[in-house]
């Protein structure tokens, strides 16, 4: 074996086997796991490859901290170079030719140094690899709802208000993400104009945090599907998780926020116009504030719309009925009512409550069940 081992070394094609198990090009390429085998068993592995990490990290640091150190040397040596070779003269040149050699002598010294720091740099997995194209595959079960597109805005937001209003108040972009990806229907023109309102809204009510909280809401919604369009009119769905990837970048995020801030004030300038204009339409209108807390405006109506369930004008049966009546339904009191229709002769009053009642001045289904919920018995004047 040993004769065979030794006539094999000497033969002429020997040394193109052993260069074919040659294995040096992959000393550079560092793996976490190879750690394992140095590490002792009384030290945990996890651990050992936290600090082995760190020391290459830490060496990696500081070699290119000495090649940018070296790299500016050279070139502050050859901006020299280049000035002692304008600047020589018979005079000077024994001298200056001595300095131009000695300069690039150490020029030549640091790219020694430099191309060994670059042999001998340490490559890990992460930095050999680059991401050449990303791709979201959706799940064909999950099938977008089929009328979608031919809905219009007010049946879209009725159909998914609980989702745009949970949507709208989320504050994290994992959750948002998560939000979106269980509920794709949102990815939609008709919800981010559904959010644009929304915070022109909050704006015109003065609760602007919360405004910006839902312009951030709106602008995630409208980058997606803009860049879904750019991609030749992609499912919005498979570029979802490749911008919310962007945005783990923090430059990404910074652009987002500055986005953010960007559109807020344009809702800031608009509902101020908004407000602007509402004010100039009130103007002269009279309003009052209902039972609900919101304002609404006195409408005057024509005399058709007017017209009780009888026929009857009650603005002119109002007018035409005795001064004690008409005091009476204007203050709205059953009392002086009462009092004032038995103060009358009995035809008289039966005449003058049947042309209330015809113009729908005087419910008296309404008056009976409110005096039975009050007193329990009717008054003499109201059986009248």
């Amino acid at each position: 074996l040993q004769r065979l081992r030794e006539s094999f070394e000497k033969h002429p094609f020997a040394s193109r086997f052993t260069m074919s198990l040659n294995y040096s090009k992959w000393d550079n390429i560092v793996c976490s796991s190879d750690d394992d085998e140095d590490c002792h068993p009384n030290i945990d592995k996890k651990l050992w490859r936290r600090l082995m990490k760190e020391k290459r990290e830490r060496k990696a640091q500081e070699e290119l901290a000495l090649k940018a150190q070296l790299e500016k040397e050279n070139e502050q040596d050859k901006k020299t170079l280049a000035q002692l070779k304008a600047s020589i003269t018979e005079d000077t040149k024994a001298d200056t030719t001595k300095k131009i050699k000695s300069t690039e002598a150490a020029i030549k010294k640091r790219d020694r140094e430099l191309l060994a720091i670059h042999r001998r740099k340490k490559y890990t997995p992460e930095e050999m690899c680059h991401v050449v194209d990303e791709r979201t595959i959706v799940n064909s079960e999950k099938k977008m709802p089929t009328d979608l597109k031919d809905l219009d805005y007010e049946k879209y937001v009725k159909r998914y208000e609980k989702k745009l209003e949970t949507y709208s108040k989320l504050e994290t972009e994992s959750l948002s993400q998560g939000f979106l990806i269980k509920n794709a229907e949102l990815l939609h023109e008709h919800c981010s104009g559904f959010l644009l309102l929304k915070a022109l809204d909050f704006e015109m009510k003065g609760e602007t945090a919360t405004m910006v909280k839902v312009v951030k809401q709106y602008l995630i919604v409208q980058y997606v599907l803009d860049l879904a369009k750019s991609m030749g009119g992609k499912d919005p769905r498979e570029v979802l998780l490749p911008f919310f990837k962007k945005l783990e970048d923090s430059e990404k995020m910074a652009g987002l926020q500055e986005e953010v801030a960007s559109f807020a004030e344009k809702i800031k300038a608009r509902a101020k116009v908004k407000l602007e204009e509402q004010a100039k339409e009130r103007e002269g209108k009279q309003t009052f504030i209902g039972e609900d807390g919101k304002e609404y405006e006195y409408v005057e109506l024509t005399k058709e719309e007017r017209l009780g369930p009888g026929g009857l004008d009650p603005i002119e049966v109002l007018q035409s009925l005795p001064k004690p009546l008409q005091e009476a339904f204007e203050k709205k009191d059953m009392e002086m009512l009462q009092r004032a229709i038995a103060a009358l002769p009995i035809e008289e009053a039966k005449r003058h409550m049947d042309r209330c009642t015809k113009s729908g001045l005087w419910n008296p289904s309404g008056a009976a069940a409110e005096e039975d919920a009050g007193s329990g018995t009717p008054e003499k004047g109201a059986s009248s």
